[in-house]
């Protein structure tokens, strides 16, 4: 598909994001210099997307959404298709889903996807437990998971971080189909996206102590 008008609403919004909601990216060069695969993080509300969208995804955007945002409206399912957004039916296999998913990440391409499943409505820094389908589509096309956490919920022009982990490579699971491999994988992803929560933490704070210092 071409993203000439994801690119093109991502120029006309890019200012307003940036102004709203000032984000600070950690790490970007594990985002560049990964091919491929999946990139997951920590969910609290719409900037989720829009802050990536502005700092990291500048030519194209794949993202895993659930079905009921397409299904509001046609004008919705439209506008969602075209700017890359990839609709999931939660709880209930979804085989058109799989085969996007794996288009996007066989093409070299990158997936965001939020493992928790929901938002985090209450906006604090424990995570849900995950859902298998990071681990299980990372496993399938052989693809490495970018973990990206953000420090706190957003707030309008209130300055936040988005840290960037190391990517999490599951070559030891490739082949595999038994459900307890997947559970063990996505244990695997969990402990990483939390041991990426934490580094996020100490970075903030040891910004907040050397501005003490001053």
């Amino acid at each position: 598909m071409s993203f000439g008008f994801y690119r093109f609403v991502r120029f006309i919004t890019l200012p307003v994001v940036r102004i709203l909601w000032p984000t600070k990216v950690v790490n970007k060069q594990y985002f560049d210099e990964m091919g491929g695969g999946i990139v997951i993080c920590n969910h609290y509300a719409i900037p989720d997307t829009l802050i990536p969208v502005a700092s990291l995804y500048k030519k194209e955007l794949h993202v895993l959404a659930k079905a009921e945002a397409f299904e509001c409206a046609k004008i919705a399912n439209w506008f969602l298709r075209k700017i890359g957004a990839i609709p999931v039916h939660r709880g209930q296999p979804d085989i058109n889903a799989v085969k996007e998913v794996l288009g996007v990440l066989k093409a070299d391409k990158k997936l965001v996807m939020y493992p928790e499943g929901t938002r985090n409505r209450e906006g604090t820094k424990e995570m849900l437990e995950f859902k298998q389908g990071a681990a299980r589509f990372a496993i399938k096309a052989q693809k490495p998971i970018l973990p990206m956490v953000y420090y706190r919920m957003h707030k309008v022009f209130r300055k936040n971080y988005l840290y960037i982990g190391e990517p999490i490579y599951l070559d030891e699971f490739y082949g595999c189909r038994k459900p307890e491999d997947f559970d063990r994988a996505t244990d695997i992803v969990y402990e990483r996206m939390r041991r990426t929560r934490e580094q996020c933490d100490a970075y903030v704070e040891n910004l907040k102590n050397k501005k003490k210092k001053k």
